[in-house]
């Protein structure tokens, strides 16, 4: 199944995704634009309001330099809908008289249909007064395989933000991710209410001052906090980063106290490491009887956490 959540409102050239080349979607611009002899061949996105110019080929010496360029926004353009509303997924022979906008002026238009992985419209590809020899079988051929590498290539953003949301794992710390300790914390709660178990949750949150110089940059202070935290738990506590800057632990103890002791003891071993590191924590307690979820309890603890956080705020 394709991922569901690729935000489809956010331009391509927005996005700094490893899936994404836009120099080769620039190279594959200049090379249809050359192929044809065309006087613009542009890649448009659209988001069914607007539209945004992905890529634009090199133009030199005459008037429609300035006509379009990339990064370019454009109202919703009739060219667009022309090419939605034709039937087949090859080149389509646009009449010009017929599209408004931007491209009135042209004698002759070409557009090729793309396709986000999910079938929903990305836009297309327009070549502009192509030479009349160049319109042939060849050049049709090689445009199929641009539409081929191009849709690839959202394809493959697709599948990898999917895998993305289906790892369990925080890259960045190594700890689990808000998908792992969903997944993983709801059964070892479970199990640990079979055999009569205390538990509780600490929320931890780095919140730097702005009025002290850090020795450390953010990317440190977050991987001393995820290690610290690696090393103090045991076997059967579950850990995790669920935000930038937050981690959440779920610890199975004896009684309430034993929270508190584990809090004292991170924010000794933070403050030994690390000093500058000002750690505000919530945290929520449940014994085995308790009938809440984990979501509510987790809910409890944030909210713990954010009124320490205010209350610091006051001081």
């Amino acid at each position: 199944m394709l991922a569901q959540k690729i935000n489809h409102n956010i331009w391509l050239r927005d996005l700094d995704h490893p899936a994404i080349n836009l120099a080769r979607w620039q190279q594959q611009v200049d090379l249809i634009s050359e192929l044809y002899q065309s006087k613009i061949t542009i890649i448009i996105q659209s988001n069914g309001k607007k539209s945004q110019i992905t890529c634009c080929n090199k133009q030199a010496g005459n008037q429609a330099d300035n006509l379009f360029n990339a990064g370019d926004e454009l109202q919703r353009e009739a060219v667009i809908d022309a090419t939605c509303d034709t039937i087949g997924f090859g080149i389509v022979h646009l009449d010009p008289a017929k599209v408004t906008g931007s491209f009135a002026s042209f004698n002759k238009l070409l557009a090729i249909k793309l396709t986000w992985p999910d079938g929903r419209l990305f836009g297309c590809i327009i070549i502009c007064d192509p030479a009349k020899d160049k319109v042939n079988a060849i050049s049709a051929t090689v445009c199929e395989m641009v539409k081929a590498l191009l849709q690839g290539e959202l394809k493959q953003m697709y599948l990898t933000e999917q895998l993305h949301r289906l790892s369990v794992q925080d890259e960045f710390t190594c700890m689990l991710n808000p998908y792992g300790f969903s997944l993983m914390a709801p059964r070892q709660l479970s199990l640990s209410r079979r055999f009569g178990s205390h538990a509780g949750l600490i929320v931890l949150e780095d919140c730097p001052s702005s009025q002290v110089h850090h020795k450390y940059t953010q990317s440190q202070r977050i991987r001393i906090i995820a290690r610290i935290i690696s090393d103090s738990m045991r076997e059967a506590d579950i850990s995790a980063r669920i935000d930038d800057g937050q981690f959440i632990i779920l610890a199975f103890v004896d009684n309430e106290s034993n929270i508190d002791s584990l809090i004292a003891r991170l924010r000794k071993q933070v403050n030994r490491e690390a000093p500058e590191i000002n750690l505000i924590v919530g945290k929520s307690f449940f014994t085995p009887d308790t009938q809440l979820s984990l979501i509510p309890m987790q809910q409890e603890a944030i909210a713990d956490l954010e009124k320490n956080r205010d209350s610091k705020r006051r001081t």
